[in-house]
């Protein structure tokens, strides 16, 4: 990863903004990637989280981080269409509410596996879309990142 070249290519508006939360900052990279950058030190803690989760994951749940930096202020991450609706989630895994969601076998064995919340795992903004499957692209925020930052 070239950091040096994300930055300029950021800073001089060629890559497109995608959103935000209090931690990071995320950009489309136009080459089926995105960069994660952290705001803060949670958000350096939640790169990390997501790259340990990616690096040890085998459950095909989580889009793949491809690159973090030597100090986790970034991380990129395969670029996921958007959902506009849990119920697309929902759909896809065959269940008419969270508690169903919650209550599926690859779900609580992530959950507990990576202490996840699973109140996040219900948000539409915590999924994407990659080759027709989906995948949760928000995944750094777990009960030790809640408990030291928030």
């Amino acid at each position: 990863m070239d950091i040096n070249q994300i930055i300029f290519s950021i800073t001089r508006g060629y890559c497109r903004y995608i959103g935000s939360g209090s931690c990071r900052e995320v950009f489309d990279l136009g080459n089926g990637y995105v960069v994660k950058i952290a705001k803060n030190a949670a958000g350096i803690a939640q790169n990390k989280t997501e790259y340990y989760i990616s690096r040890y994951d085998d459950s095909n749940l989580f889009a793949k981080v491809i690159d973090v930096s030597k100090n986790f202020e970034f991380l990129i991450m395969e670029r996921a269409d958007k959902v506009y609706n849990i119920t697309e989630i929902w759909r896809y895994f065959d269940v008419k509410s969270k508690k169903e969601m919650f209550d599926l076998k690859q779900i609580k064995n992530i959950s507990q596996s990576y202490n996840l919340l699973l109140c996040d795992l219900n948000r539409q903004s915590s999924w994407g879309v990659i080759n027709g499957r989906p995948v949760i692209i928000d995944y750094g925020f777990t009960r030790e990142v809640k408990e030291k930052y928030y």
